[in-house]
């Protein structure tokens, strides 16, 4: 394994009673980087998120994460490790503050367990970075989908990952919305966190991504530069209908 390389998945399988879901995947996922995953539903991508984050044990094939294989490992322990991920769908405590929602994140994602005063200084802290203080009082009952969305950004964040795993994030916002989380981000790609990243809206990860993976029916179809993929013909003709400019 690369030193530079802190993810690798390697052949891959994962089934669900005769359906393969994946069928011998491999990727791998370089520090410092924003890897995109793309590709028509049903192509396996949560499905592999799942495998990354330990939600699901593959049939075969291993995953390593900073030399480590942690194929076995729970995902409890993978989030300690350093892996964090956020939902399609997110899912905070309704009835819990914005900013208590996030220190829960802080006080059990981390490795090293720090004190609750601590937790909530860690937790104001990402909620200015990514731009949700204002609502930090808010019960994330009351949040707007795209504050649900940050939400969810700042209590994966809270966990202090290398490796941040972001499924649809800006799916079902407006434009300006996806403008904002797309500087968000870039912003904590800089910040040192590594980034694999599903995502429908092309683009926002055709925008930040540096390079692309695409999966057609559990495998690899394609894999390069986001403009080696808007001109790949098979990308086209199975996830781009067809048409060179649909990335724009």
């Amino acid at each position: 394994m690369s030193q530079n390389i802190i993810l690798q998945v390697d052949e891959v399988w994962k089934t669900f009673g005769g359906l393969v879901a994946l069928g011998g995947v491999s990727l791998k996922l370089h520090q410092n980087e924003i890897l995109g995953l793309i590709g028509p539903n049903g192509a396996g991508k949560t499905t592999l998120f799942n495998v990354i984050a330990g939600a699901f044990r593959p049939d075969r094939g291993t995953v390593i994460f900073k030399h480590e294989n942690i194929t076995g490992l729970k995902p409890n322990r993978r989030c300690h490790l350093g892996i964090s991920r956020t939902f399609q769908i997110p899912k905070p405590f309704l009835d819990m503050s914005v900013l208590d929602n996030v220190v829960v994140g802080a006080y059990f994602g981390s490795a090293r367990r720090i004190g609750i005063e601590a937790a909530r200084d860690a937790a104001v802290e990402i909620l200015n970075f990514v731009g949700l203080d204002k609502q930090k009082d808010y019960p994330a009952k009351n949040l707007t989908i795209g504050e649900r969305k940050k939400l969810e950004l700042c209590r994966a964040l809270a966990a202090k990952p290398d490796v941040l795993l972001l499924d649809e994030v800006v799916g079902g916002l407006h434009s300006s919305e996806v403008k904002e989380i797309m500087e968000v981000i870039k912003r904590i790609n800089q910040s040192g966190v590594a980034i694999l990243m599903i995502e429908h809206v092309m683009k926002a990860v055709m925008g930040v991504s540096q390079r692309i993976v695409v999966l057609q029916y559990g495998k690899k179809l394609a894999e390069g530069t986001p403009d080696e993929i808007v001109q790949n013909e098979e990308v086209i003709a199975a996830y781009l209908g067809g048409k060179r400019d649909a990335a724009s």
